[in-house]
């Protein structure tokens, strides 16, 4: 898929109680920043979680202007590092630190071959590790459902995030009620 120009692209931010997904747009220096719309939602039913993709791919990947040099922060090296002022942080209602802490970060990128899903671990201070948890390439014949099972998989093995919980089958008895 390195030859294949994504489609789409989205990040989604799992917390305990909500997810938060903003809109990725790519800007002429191919850099990838998050831009409204963002949706915020219950995540715990995996139909709720399979539409909000669903409307997240149909945005597609917008282009826009590169930001402005005030609202860049830059590293050591005097390049550009990520946003003053991220937009998550606003919806999240924290700062970077416990924003990490507190959520497990998902990258998917939609290409016309299929998928790329990507997921940090966590490091021992609690935050991202640059180590990632999941690395995964779905052909496209999976559609959402398969994407939203592969995500759906994936943060049931996670422990890391207390208060996580999902809709789990109710197991019948032998009485069948």
């Amino acid at each position: 898929m390195t030859r294949e120009k994504p489609y789409a692209a989205f990040n989604l931010f799992f917390f305990a109680d909500r997810v938060i997904m903003p809109t990725t747009a790519r800007t002429p220096g191919r850099s990838w920043i998050s831009i409204e719309p963002v949706q915020v939602f219950n995540y715990h039913k995996k139909g709720v979680l399979t539409d909000a993709i669903e409307k997240q791919i149909l945005l597609g990947f917008p282009q826009v202007e590169n930001p402005s040099p005030d609202e860049l922060i830059y590293d050591q090296d005097g390049l550009p590092a990520g946003l003053k002022s991220p937009l998550e942080l606003k919806y999240a209602g924290t700062g970077w630190d416990e924003f990490e802490r507190d959520s497990i970060h998902f990258c998917v990128e939609c290409y016309p071959s299929g998928y790329v899903i990507d997921c940090w671990g966590r490091a021992a201070n609690g935050k991202w590790s640059d180590e990632q948890s999941l690395e995964l390439t779905l052909p496209a014949s999976v559609g959402v459902s398969g994407l939203v099972d592969a995500i759906w998989s994936h943060l049931q093995t996670r422990k890391d995030l207390p208060g996580m919980t999902f809709e789990l089958p109710q197991p019948k008895t032998a009485n069948g009620a």
